[in-house]
């Protein structure tokens, strides 16, 4: 309770700022680190009550058609080799990134450990609302290296007119079918705020499995790569995908509002070799199905052909 209370005002300030039209925005005296004719990116080294106790790098995005709502993103939030976290914005090492910005306009950061650089890109693209991520992963070493893969959350606590407090304006396809989050049993999970689902044909059976993380995996199964949150009245939607996706993620408390879309694992990179995973945050005037409608029609002429069976 107490860090909702801590939460409320921020958000009650900035709608407020939204409606009135004032800079009262704390996140406007950051520089700006990208703006075109729709996004405005500032990267903000800044606390998170209960999730992040120092600083972390988070890229503060703002879209020009919701002044005053901030979408908040950790790209990448963890990187993995073999279930082991290799980096992370939560361990007690390194949490701030450096992110520097390339002659085409692309948000680039590189992280480079004794296995493998890992570069990570942000490509915002005006005309599609569109911001388009690439995670490169580069074998430096003289093995094969397994199980490569990332983590990356996009949160909307200081984004007030998407927020959605029991998941009924998120919006994933499960079982077949288009729902909103809160229809699931979101009570088998330790923490009925955190629910994941596993992309349907990963796993064997069919139960609520229960993570690390106080959540679990939901009995019901991912079949897009889409989760979407919805702003009030359906006048507005964002998104996030993968390409190539393995789960979907909801931690729908009052620090975060995060949502997820993971991508599978590289199975295997051998030494020299690279491979990319790709992701896509999409926004939409519309509700979900324009922002559907939308998804559809990039990721067709960019993403062509599907890298595993039944893709995105």
């Amino acid at each position: 309770m107490k860090s909702l209370i801590r939460s409320l005002p921020v958000a009650a300030g900035l709608l407020a700022s939204a409606v009135a039209g004032q800079q009262a925005d704390p996140l406007q005296a950051h520089p700006v680190l990208f703006r075109n004719e729709v996004f405005t990116i500032r990267a903000v080294d800044r606390l998170y009550d209960l999730h992040r106790t120092r600083p972390v790098t988070t890229l503060a995005i703002e879209h020009r058609d919701w002044p005053g709502n901030w979408f908040g993103l950790w790209l990448p939030e963890t990187v993995y080799e073999e279930d082991k976290i290799v980096w992370s914005n939560f361990t007690k090492t390194e949490r701030t990134q450096r992110w520097t910005i390339e002659a085409n306009g692309t948000l680039s950061w590189r992280r480079l450990t004794e296995r493998f650089e890992l570069t990570t890109t942000l490509t915002p693209e005006a005309a599609n609302n569109a911001l388009w991520i690439t995670h490169t992963f580069r074998n430096i070493s003289g093995a094969p290296l397994r199980m490569l893969t990332t983590q990356t959350c996009f949160h909307m606590v200081d984004a007030p007119q998407f927020i959605s407090t029991y998941g009924e304006r998120i919006w994933a396809k499960l079982d077949g079918k288009w729902m909103t989050t809160d229809r699931v049993d979101r009570q088998a999970s330790p923490d009925p705020r955190r629910v994941a689902f596993v992309r349907h044909g990963l796993r064997p059976a069919r139960v609520v499995k229960p993570l690390a993380f106080p959540s679990a995996e939901m009995l019901e199964e991912a079949d897009h790569a889409l989760i979407i949150a919805e702003a009030f009245g359906g006048q507005g939607a964002v998104g996030i995908g993968q390409r190539d996706f393995r789960c979907l993620f909801n931690n729908n408390d009052s620090i975060l509002r995060c949502i997820h879309s993971e991508p599978k694992p590289i199975a295997t990179l051998e030494p020299g070799a690279e491979a990319v995973q790709e992701g896509l945050i999409l926004y939409d005037r519309g509700d979900h199905v324009a922002l559907l409608k939308r998804w559809e029609r990039l990721v067709s002429q960019r993403w062509k052909e599907p890298k595993s069976a039944g893709g995105n």
